[in-house]
């Protein structure tokens, strides 16, 4: 979030799909052991169902 400028209230207001968060939400499942529920809630992205649901997605895109 530091990289990108942003601030916490600008989190509430991004989508819950914004490429941005969920770049940021892959990068620290790779990195971290953060669960899906901490990143979905930490990054206000909804729910961690949702938040797989667009992991899965990005995920698919990149093999295409």
């Amino acid at each position: 979030m530091e990289q990108r400028g942003w601030k916490e209230q600008q989190l509430e207001q991004k989508p819950k799909g914004d490429r941005e968060k969920i770049k940021i939400a892959e990068r620290l499942r790779c990195e971290t052991t953060m669960t899906l529920a901490w990143v979905a809630e930490r990054l206000r992205m909804g729910t961690k169902t949702h938040l797989a649901h667009l992991l899965y997605w990005k995920k698919r895109a990149k093999r295409k």
